[in-house]
């Protein structure tokens, strides 16, 4: 079920294969935000980071084409694609402002290879703009795919505010080959596995 939807992201829009594979993943949702570009520019200007004109601000500015933000997944979402499966979403504090909701977004990159730290960098600039946490799909000119998601951690002094803390990534999917290894981690990201996890694991 992945293997050909990856296949096909190389050939259609990367906004559009995005939604195919996170629909294969088991996300879906119909919040969006209506009229975006695309452009790089008037994303940095409609969510403008707290710190602007930093270093990572601007070489995301120089090595982004694209930026889109796919949708917005929710609780009661999940709670509709679960079936009725027991949620967990339902702790107070940080949990309970910003963890019920996920952004996923798709941005298309210029160049053809980027290191890991460069990858980190970018997602925590787009990260930090948002209050929600941003799973973010990285597209090469190469049609490589890397997905990216940071971790979050409450602050100590402002429950109501997060920290963003290491960044973990599956990186460089040749979505026309791909590993094994990394169809077996998109299969462990997809929602029922998520779901059976938590469920397994009480958190």
């Amino acid at each position: 079920m992945i293997r050909p939807v990856l296949k096909r992201i190389a050939a259609a829009k990367f906004a559009v294969g995005v939604r195919d594979l996170l629909a294969a993943l088991g996300y879906r949702s119909d919040r969006t935000l209506a009229g975006q570009t695309g452009n790089v520019a008037d994303f940095i200007t409609d969510f403008p980071a707290k710190n602007p004109g930093t270093a990572s601000e601007k070489a995301f500015a120089e090595e982004a084409a694209a930026v889109q933000l796919i949708f917005q997944v929710t609780s009661d979402e999940i709670e509709i694609i679960a079936q009725g499966q027991q949620m967990l979403f339902d702790a107070e504090g940080f949990e309970q402002s910003l963890a019920q909701s996920f952004l996923f977004m798709a941005v298309e990159l210029k160049g053809k290879h980027y290191p890991r730290s460069q990858y980190i960098s970018f997602t925590r600039e787009i990260n930090k703009r948002f209050p929600a946490p941003a799973v973010v799909l990285f597209k090469t000119a190469d049609h490589l795919l890397t997905l990216a998601f940071v971790h979050r951690r409450m602050n100590q002094r402002d429950s109501k505010r997060d920290v963003l803390g290491s960044v973990s990534l599956v990186r460089e999917i040749d979505p026309t080959n791909p590993h094994r290894a990394h169809l077996d981690i998109l299969h462990d990201l997809s929602l029922a596995e998520r779901l059976r996890w938590m469920n397994a694991n009480g958190k």
